[in-house]
């Protein structure tokens, strides 16, 4: 806005007589346009600081690339010099920046020995990344004296230049000559070599070889180790002969690649006359300059033999069924093979270098810091069964020979271990001595059934006849409930133990009466121990099943849940409606008896169901919870246990589904038969 055009806006109304004459409106506007004023010369006096600032921040910059190392950039679709300081021109020796500005990379500086200098500015726009390339040699005439030309090395770098949207438009490049660099290090790894050669020949002979002039000299370490005689004018010849036929084409080869390239090193074999077959090393160089090579050679049979029977043991551990692991006497994991990878379940890269405690249950580190005590003290350990943790947390059972083992210097310095997983002979061994043991439960079971029986019969005719000549009411409620329970034990006779199941008893029972009925058996052992049991009857939907059986279920848990108790606490026997918990999600009844007991360890809660398994140390065959388990899935139905072992929160529940009753299938086809 004009501030003229601000002041013709501003100037007040006049009245005939020339009086100015304002507004209340007028003057709000005219406050307005002052403001607008002062905001216009403030914004101009902003921008020309701002020129100012740019201008002279221009001028640093320019300052500052000129004195800068030698720098230029490149830009355009040939990658043409738009601009180089002056250190990059006296650096590369060129005469002035018009040596540069113009030119390509290769126009301008000819002189560079790299294949991929003009590929790297196309290669920097492409990924807007920086490129470096170093050590690159250039002979160049940077003298006004006519004279050959200076070999240096330089290292160049190439930086993506952005525009105000992030845009590459061009590459910025930095020459650094490192040519000093480059030298020093030449002489410090020429002078390494020859120290490193100079300690070599003082343990093992030493040659000089010159394949132009067909000159050899050999120190005398050197004929003792291939077996000849200094004065023999033919020991070149006798040398060559001595070299392992197989051997000699590859040792003739090398020789003469060697001795063009520089440098040679390899291994023959080489039969000496007094010592029989040799392992050789030879190695040696060409001086620069020269066709004269010199070099030593080394006795190596040993280090051979070793290394062969080292590979035949990485051979045996890798091959082998059985899991050999080497650790340090930390514990730190050295070595693992692939039996062990699939034993564990840990690859080797995630063992090697951490703690062996790895695959070690908690309650077993003692026996751990027990082996690398022993271990330490030289001592061997033979067929340590234990157990231990694959990666998924499962245990499995093993067996265990530990091994010191010992450096050069005999100093132990770790352990060997090789690990069996006798986890299924565990089993099979269990298993064999289970059924043995069933065996004879088995044969005992029907010697009982054979002797009881008839005693049985006749103490139920003894109470027949007793109840007939009975006249008071009482007696003969006693003789009745007397005949129930003479019934029952005659069922579990039959049943043996579990080793007999019959269906032909089976009907729709619920399981509320059968409960009720069952609990006046445990009311001494309950007001003894000031135990309370809480029957909670929710749902008694039926079941299909044998109701001698299922009573028997029921008097076993209730039974155990008294036995884990002490003195007070409570049991609860809740009988509702259920679904089975997975597979056919049929409808039925779900039976649950809770206590408050000790709970059950977590270590023996995946036993409980196992035959003469028992937590209990006075009393208890092992073989309640096995018949349950096998009554309930003869039944068509599961159960199951959770527990809690923590004291002060402990309790146990055992859960039993059984499927509700199908008036539509027979007995035959609801109860399995065990054989």
């Amino acid at each position: 806005m004009n501030p003229r055009d601000i002041t013709r806006r501003v100037a007040p109304a006049k009245t005939r007589d020339g009086e100015a004459v304002r507004s209340p409106q007028r003057n709000r506007e005219i406050d307005d346009t002052h403001h607008q004023l002062r905001e216009a010369v403030a914004t101009a006096k902003r921008e020309a600081r701002l020129r100012s600032e740019a201008e002279l921040e221009r001028r640093r910059l320019e300052n500052l690339l000129a004195q800068a190392p030698a720098i230029g950039l490149l830009a355009g679709p040939e990658y043409r010099w738009t601009w180089a300081n002056e250190q990059c021109v006296r650096v590369t020796g060129r005469g002035s920046a018009a040596d540069f500005v113009g030119k390509t990379l290769r126009e301008s500086l000819p002189e560079v020995e790299t294949q991929a200098f003009d590929q790297l500015p196309d290669e920097v726009c492409r990924t807007g990344e920086s490129r470096t390339i170093r050590e690159v040699k250039a002979s160049l005439r940077r003298t006004p004296v006519a004279g050959p030309p200076e070999a240096g090395y330089f290292d160049f770098v190439f930086q993506p230049l952005r525009d105000a949207q992030g845009e590459v438009e061009g590459v910025l490049v930095h020459v650094v000559e490192v040519t000093g660099q480059v030298a020093a290090r030449k002489a410090i790894e020429e002078t390494a070599e020859r120290l490193r050669l100079a300690q070599t020949a003082a343990q093992v002979g030493t040659w000089e070889w010159d394949p132009v002039e067909d000159t050899r000299s050999l120190s005398p370490e050197l004929h003792r180790i291939f077996g000849t005689d200094a004065a023999d004018p033919d020991r070149g010849e006798t040398w060559a002969a001595r070299v392992h036929r197989a051997d000699w084409p590859k040792v003739r080869q090398l020789m003469e690649e060697g001795h063009r390239l520089g440098a040679m090193e390899f291994e023959y074999r080489y039969q000496h006359p007094a010592l029989g077959l040799r392992w050789l090393y030879c190695k040696g160089r060409r001086q620069e300059g020269e066709s004269r090579m010199f070099g030593v050679v080394l006795d190596i049979t040993a280090r051979k033999s070793a290394e062969e029977a080292a590979h035949r043991l990485a051979a045996i551990v890798e091959s082998s069924d059985d899991a050999i692991v080497g650790k340090d006497l930390n514990g730190i994991v050295t070595s693992w093979n692939p039996c062990a990878e699939k034993m564990f379940g840990y690859t080797a890269a995630e063992m090697i270098g951490r703690s062996i405690t790895t695959i070690i249950p908690p309650e077993l580190y003692a026996d751990e810091e027990r082996i690398l005590a022993s271990i330490a003290r030289g001592e061997r350990i033979e067929h340590f069964e234990t157990e231990r943790l694959r990666k998924d947390g499962e245990r499995i059972e093993i067996s265990l020979t530990v091994s010191p083992v010992r450096n050069d210097a005999g100093r132990i310095v770790g352990a060997a271990k090789i690990a069996r997983d006798v986890t299924q002979a565990k089993k099979a061994e269990r298993a064999l001595r289970t059924a043995e043991r069933l065996a004879s439960v088995g044969r005992l079971a029907a010697t009982v059934a054979h002797e009881i029986n008839n005693p049985l019969e006749a103490v139920t005719n003894l109470i027949y006849l007793a109840r007939t000549a009975a006249v008071r009411t009482d007696v003969q409620r006693y003789l009745d409930a007397a005949e129930e329970e003479l019934l029952r034990v005659s069922q579990l006779t039959k049943q043996t133990l579990g080793f007999y199941r019959d269906s032909k008893g089976a009907t729709e029972v619920r399981l509320g009466p059968l409960v009720d009925s069952l609990l006046p058996m445990f009311s001494s052992r309950t007001r003894n121990k000031g135990i309370q049991i809480r029957p909670e009857i929710r749902d008694d939907s039926e079941v299909f099943a044998v109701a001698g059986e299922i009573r028997q279920v029921v008097a076993n848990l209730v039974s155990n849940s008294i036995d884990a108790l002490g003195s007070g606490g409570q049991v609860r026997i809740r009988v509702s409606a259920a679904t089975q918990w997975k597979g056919a999600r049929r409808h039925g009844v779900r039976l649950t008896v809770a206590d408050s007991g000790s709970g059950i360890p977590s270590d023996a809660r995946g036993k409980i169901f196992e035959p003469f398994f028992t937590t209990k140390r006075d009393i208890g065959t092992g073989l309640g919870l096995w018949v349950c388990k096998s009554i309930v899935e003869n039944h068509g139905g599961s159960i199951r246990v959770k527990s809690v072992a923590i004291p002060g929160k402990s309790w146990t529940a055992f859960s039993v589904f059984l499927p509700a009753a199908a008036r539509d299938v027979g007995a035959e086809n609801v109860l399995q038969i065990a054989v």
